[in-house]
């Protein structure tokens, strides 16, 4: 059977970035609060249950805001095979079956990670494909060995079960996300925006070498869901510093930079400027409720692990300094909102996400000959993709020798 040729797009080869410092965030689906964090009182009960015939873990069901609206998450665990150890296995025979322990799992910390670093691999050049009888899906190739390479690089030493593990939980814990509508004298659900998982499609194979070890040939394909897709397909995608990303140690710090980061927006050649940049405020409540995060038994405990989550960008550098107005009463603390002024290494960031989002634009029109957003993902020859690199290359070395701009004197 004839190999069928990949197909690439003009927003696939956008979507790429030779800075490995950087990564990209998908605004709504980055800020959903998705993954299950475990503290010491939720360990044993909320991430991992055993399932059983007539016992199942509930999903769970959390409302969040984005840009001002509510959305609603409903995630259902994956079901996965493990030894009476603990360890993953990914596939069984019924006889093997009889002697493993089947337990549900909800997506937690390690998934945010292995995720992310998928998603930065997603990035290299020719990475991604299209497929499917519309060409409307995208496609990534990768192998464990990347991965593992990759994780080890920001200090994860997780092994290659453990990473497929991950990522067998993220293509089979699926997410159903719907936003709120007005209608019938009140605030109800309308259709669902995702229903699906992160990786609706996915397959490890196994090419053994010489030495009789396939770990480290194991050639993965997966497929990003429709939320995704229709992000690379629109450019609706902004460069964020993956770098940052790696280094912040509590999953909380790493959703407040994220949230952050879709939330300033900056002229193209803008820098920061002391009396142009507003500081922004976010509650401790607010904090708890849109990042996923779990509350201790002592509302004081989930206090001081947001304070410390909060800190955490401030010693990284992407905070120049935050102030925290205690609500309380007498002694004890009720509540705390931080306000947070954005550092000059953040605004450059900011700035520099804005001249990439803006050079994708103008690129895709010239490619399309149009004003207009395509309605699909624009096919491109090999030719036509180094061109359009290139093109982007030059374009993005102009707009960063541009003479910057005070952000007072912005328009």
């Amino acid at each position: 059977m004839a190999k069928v040729p990949s197909v690439s797009a003009a927003q696939l080869v956008l979507f790429e970035l030779e800075d490995r410092s950087q990564s990209h965030l998908i605004a709504l689906y980055d800020l959903v609060p998705r993954f299950v964090f475990v503290t010491r009182d939720n360990a044993r009960s909320e991430a991992v249950a055993p399932a059983t015939k007539d016992q199942f873990v509930k999903s769970i069901n959390r409302d969040f805001t984005f840009d001002g609206r509510t959305y609603y998450l409903t995630m259902q665990p994956a079901r996965v095979y493990r030894t009476k150890a603990g360890k993953f296995v990914a596939s069984a025979t019924p006889e093997q079956a009889r002697d493993l322990v089947e337990v549900e799992v909800f997506p937690s910390e390690r998934e945010q990670i292995v995720e992310q670093v998928v998603r930065r691999l997603a990035m290299d050049r020719s990475r991604l494909s299209l497929v499917g009888e519309k060409r409307d899906k995208v496609q990534m190739r990768f192998s464990l060995y990347e991965i593992r390479r990759e994780l080890r690089a920001v200090n994860h030493t997780w092994d290659y079960t453990e990473i497929r593990e991950a990522l067998t939980i993220l293509a089979r814990s699926r997410i159903i996300i719907s936003k709120t509508s007005d209608g019938d004298g009140g605030r109800k659900r309308s259709s669902n925006l995702l229903d699906s998982t992160a990786f609706p499609q996915m397959a490890v194979r196994s090419r053994p070498d010489i030495a009789g070890d396939d770990e480290g040939e194991e050639e993965t394909y997966l497929e990003f869901n429709a939320l995704v897709s229709a992000a690379i397909r629109d450019l609706e995608f902004k460069p964020v510093s993956y770098e940052w990303l790696m280094r912040l140690k509590s999953p909380v710090s790493r959703w407040l930079y994220n949230r952050l980061s879709a939330q300033f927006s900056m002229p193209a050649g803008a820098v920061q400027d002391d009396d142009g940049v507003k500081a922004v405020t976010f509650s401790a409540d607010d904090i708890i409720k849109n990042s996923g995060m779990n509350e201790w038994s002592r509302r004081r405990d989930t206090l001081r692990a947001v304070s410390a989550a909060v800190d955490q960008l401030v010693e990284e550098g992407i905070l120049e300094n935050v102030e925290k107005v205690y609500d309380k009463t007498g002694k004890r603390i009720d509540g705390i909102d931080y306000v947070m002024m954005p550092s000059v290494r953040f605004l450059e960031q900011v700035r520099k996400a804005r001249n990439v989002r803006e050079v994708n634009a103008t690129v895709l029109k010239t490619i399309t000959g149009s004003e207009s957003r395509p309605d699909g993902f624009v096919p491109l020859t090999p030719a036509e993709a180094l061109e359009a690199r290139s093109r982007r290359s030059k374009k993005l070395a102009h707009a960063e020798a541009q003479p910057k701009l005070r952000l007072d004197d912005a328009p």
